[in-house]
């Protein structure tokens, strides 16, 4: 049966090279994501593991915690039972009545705060403990997580954390196949870029501080490899607390792969300017790279 299924899935290889892109594009529709996106999520242990892992890193006992897009309360329902409060905030209101359901059956309404809105406007009517908040994209090109975090901190403690805390960008010189998209997360192995240098910070978003919503910078890029340059190759690692990362799944912030505006030839060990253009919380289809002077 196994081998079967691994045949079925070699001859879908090439078809279904796009399906996280578009598992994993926002829609305004429903308020967020397709409802398979939800299921790609709770199933992934390692990006709910290293929460739990940040959670136990933390005394969550008899906290004050506030969670921003709590979705199917993948995260929430490991660390509810250890807090004195929490105030969970959802804006797809397709969801609110599973949460209010799931609340009830476990028992935790006296605890919980639900709040059902936008997380960039919301007030909170306390300072909370903790502030935990999964709504990252690759380089937090698509989703809010930096706006989100920016507006919400001033709610924070001043002991206390952020979950993530920090967000490192890094890229790397690459050449990939583009048809009908400016970019795509890699869905398996065969679908990598060929590679053209190692990777390079591009640059950290520290969430306790950050507040410039656009980067723009130029990064000297030195090729091992001599070849045509058409791509820049895309990861994030993410300190979800100090000792506990988490650097990607296909369920969150892939690897992927964004079109350079124009493809150059690079040489083996000649040095060449990579310049960055983007934003957080809009698409990747307006991030610009480029190679010049």
């Amino acid at each position: 049966m196994s081998f079967d299924f691994h045949s079925q899935l070699v001859d879908k290889y090439e078809e279904l090279k796009y399906s996280l892109l578009k598992a994993q594009t926002f829609s305004q529709e429903h308020y967020g994501f397709p409802p398979i996106y939800y299921k790609i999520m709770e199933t992934d242990d390692i990006r709910v593991g290293a929460y739990k892992k940040a959670f136990q890193h933390y005394n969550f006992k008899d906290k004050i915690v506030c969670e921003a897009g709590v979705g199917t309360l993948a995260l929430t329902q490991h660390f509810l039972d250890d807090v004195k409060k929490a105030y969970l905030i959802e804006n797809n209101p397709d969801l609110k009545e599973f949460i209010q359901q799931k609340i009830k059956e476990k028992g935790w309404e006296d605890k919980v705060v639900l709040l059902f809105g936008d997380a960039m406007s919301l007030e909170l009517p306390e300072k909370v403990d903790y502030i935990v908040g999964e709504l990252m994209s690759i380089y937090c090109g698509n989703e809010y997580q930096v706006q989100i975090f920016k507006h919400l901190r001033q709610f924070l403690k001043p002991e206390g954390k952020l979950l993530p805390e920090r967000i490192v960008n890094v890229g790397q010189l690459s050449y990939a196949e583009f048809d009908q998209y400016k970019h795509y997360p890699i869905n398996f192995t065969r679908h990598l870029p060929e590679q053209l240098s190692m990777q390079q910070e591009i640059n950290t978003i520290d969430l306790y501080a950050e507040d410039e919503l656009r980067i723009q910078k130029k990064i000297q890029v030195n090729p091992i490899m001599s070849g045509i340059v058409n791509a820049i190759y895309m990861h994030s690692f993410v300190q979800v607390a100090e000792g506990c990362n988490f650097t990607g799944t296909d369920s969150l912030m892939p690897p992927t792969v964004c079109k350079l505006e124009k493809e150059v030839e690079v040489k083996q060990g000649h040095s060449v300017t990579l310049h960055v253009d983007f934003g957080y919380g809009t698409s990747l289809d307006e991030a610009r790279f480029w190679i010049g002077s």
